[in-house]
């Protein structure tokens, strides 16, 4: 991962027994490590009587890369939006955006302004959104994810969401190292996967019933085919991608994102970066369908419900995300996006190489 964006602000780490999964032992990647503790730090807390002492809050965590022009684009237009130049790193974009508030002008206002609605959803926790606390355990030599027990903390439950949003994010070289690099495939499957694993178990044990692993092995195994598909419906997406992590579970996430003349470089496929910067494109598109996924009211029971085939989950934007223009692989590779503009000069568009 070429580039790590620091954690911004004061932010508590808390240690739930849901974020406690056996699974990767110690981490050796600070990527890895500094998004889990971001994810982690959105998980709410319980005191010694069984209320709320902390709420939880939400992450947008970006994923980029620098041979995607609808990256590229993302980067731009986030950079534009909160007054930065061009040359501004994300760092200081970031940063920029996670000090604004609701009342700010532009994305960064409307940005914070879906942690206001978060906070005014209905106090009487009619919200559908009622599921306990699960924890999990892996098998390694069984490949199986089991459930272990319930806490009585109501994860998504009016009482325990909080009106703070963050942005936070990383970008690799290319999109086919998107989820093989190193850092972000230890997201994928030692953060995003146990998380599945805990709000499908969530989901399908209303009773909390008691699960023998020797009698109900068919059932368990059903289970974790279930995870597996859910996993890989997000190793197939392809990015620019913005996983959303709500109360310290995976919710959802968004791909993809206008293309930008103003970013492209000679040599790059023409067929893209047809369009110009439209504040519009972040203010009136991106934070709109972001909150569609966040506060929908059935997001989280319509994602991982067991009777759910369709493993898409950014399938509950509204019609608004779809760009005119997505860059869904690469603009340019590294032998061509360096040499300077001639007539006889082509783009790289090779499918095949990534």
């Amino acid at each position: 991962m070429k580039k790590l964006i620091a954690l911004l602000g004061a932010v508590t780490l808390t240690a739930s027994s849901a974020s406690l999964v056996v699974a990767c032992g110690n981490t050796t990647v600070p990527a890895y490590d500094n998004f889990a503790k971001l994810a982690n730090a959105t998980r709410p807390t319980l005191n010694e009587d069984g209320g709320i002492e902390q709420k939880g809050s939400t992450l947008v965590y970006y994923i980029g890369a620098e041979d995607n022009l609808s990256s590229l684009s993302f980067e731009y237009a986030l950079k534009k939006s909160v007054g930065l130049d061009e040359s501004a790193s994300l760092d200081d974009t970031f940063d920029k955006l996670n000090e604004s508030n609701s009342s700010t002008k532009g994305f960064a206002g409307a940005f914070k302004g879906i942690g206001d609605t978060l906070g005014s959803s209905d106090t009487n926790g009619k919200d559908g959104n009622q599921l306990v606390e699960t924890n999990v355990t892996y098998n390694k030599k069984k490949d199986l994810w089991y459930f272990e027990n319930q806490t009585n903390l109501m994860t998504f439950s009016y009482e325990a969401t909080g009106t703070e949003i963050q942005m936070h994010g990383t970008t690799v070289d290319t999109v086919g190292d998107l989820w093989t690099d190193k850092a972000t495939k230890k997201i994928l499957n030692d953060w995003i996967k146990p998380s599945i694993a805990r709000m499908v178990y969530a989901n399908i044990d209303k009773h909390n019933q008691s699960w023998d692993k020797t009698k109900d092995k068919e059932l368990i195994q059903k289970v974790n085919d279930e995870i597996n598909s859910r996993t890989e419906a997000i190793k197939n997406s392809k990015g620019p991608l913005f996983l959303i992590i709500r109360n310290g579970e995976f919710i959802g996430y968004l791909e993809g994102f206008e293309t930008y003349n103003e970013v492209t470089k000679s040599g790059d496929n023409p067929d893209l970066g047809k369009s110009n910067y439209s504040a519009d494109d972040l203010i009136e598109n991106f934070t709109k369908d972001m909150l569609d996924v966040i506060d929908n009211k059935d997001i989280v029971m319509d994602t991982y419900i067991s009777t759910n085939t369709n493993y898409n989950l950014n399938s509950k934007a509204s019609n608004q995300w779809k760009w005119k223009h997505w860059d869904n692989w690469v603009i340019r590779d590294s032998e061509t996006s360096s040499e300077s503009g001639s007539e006889n000069e082509t783009y790289s568009y090779n499918l095949n190489k990534y």
